[in-house]
């Protein structure tokens, strides 16, 4: 289990929650900050006890973006080498084999944004300054754009990184960058309530349901649909596989999700 300085973790049954741990500096992604997380998710992932992780931050808000002093001071070659850790962080949380949720109060701005924006859930008070505001320090928005692209679409990401201007966290869910809004300071409970009801399901289904979506998110709509399919007919192998029947017999899904 990893804890360490920059990152907390605690958990909780079947819930891991991740905290960025450098408040007095409002939780940059520095490269000791990327380089503890990685090493929290990877355990995380590999720890067999665990079916969601929640990230979270602490302190004022969730995460103020990228290290800029650390950014003054390397070397270009430095700085290529501190990116592609990021790079390998975008990486592992974009395709993470387990479910992951932000919960995001007070900020969350360039890489914080982007950090929220890889993870498949993103839950945030209402109060949350969201943001890519790169060009006002002078560099371009960079590994967000591939997932930006996918999450709110060409328009509006062309907005939110040449503009620079932040969004309200309501127009923020209302594009698709974040998935619930909750009152101030309730983020992470909600975050840690939706983890739980996740974490109720089949661990093989939330598995395969997130290889789908990976797989078929830049594949042609006649692909994807010929990928779940067989994805679909492969989880009915697994020998604990059995479809819940509603009490009296209905059939219906839509039943028993009424349940």
């Amino acid at each position: 289990m990893t804890d360490s300085a920059l990152i907390k973790r605690q958990d909780e049954g079947p819930i891991a929650t991740l905290t960025l741990n450098d408040p007095a500096r409002r939780n940059p992604l520095s490269p000791a900050l990327v380089s503890e997380l990685t090493m929290a998710l990877t355990d995380a992932a590999r720890d067999t006890s665990v079916r969601c992780v929640v990230i979270t931050g602490a302190g004022r808000g969730f995460c103020a973006g990228a290290d800029l002093r650390r950014m003054r001071l390397a070397s270009p070659l430095e700085d290529r080498d501190e990116y592609d850790a990021i790079l390998n962080l975008n990486r592992l949380l974009w395709n993470f084999g387990k479910p992951t949720v932000s919960a995001v109060h007070g900020f969350a701005l360039s890489a914080g944004a982007n950090l929220m924006s890889w993870c498949d859930i993103a839950v945030a008070d209402e109060d949350t300054l969201i943001g890519f505001p790169e060009v006002k320090a002078g560099v371009p928005s960079a590994t967000v754009i591939p997932s930006l692209l996918r999450l709110v679409g060409r328009k509006k990401m062309y907005e939110l990184v040449l503009t620079g201007q932040p969004i309200a966290t309501a127009d923020a869910a209302a594009i698709g960058l974040v998935s619930r809004v909750t009152a101030p300071g309730t983020s992470l409970q909600v975050a840690q309530s939706m983890a739980s009801v996740i974490a109720g399901h089949h661990p093989d289904a939330i598995r395969l349901t997130k290889e789908i979506i990976h797989a078929t998110t830049d594949m042609t709509y006649e692909q994807g649909i010929v990928f779940a399919k067989e994805v679909r007919v492969i989880s009915r192998l697994r020998s604990d596989f059995h479809v819940e029947v509603p009490a009296g017999g209905n059939s219906s899904l839509a039943e028993s999700s009424r349940s």
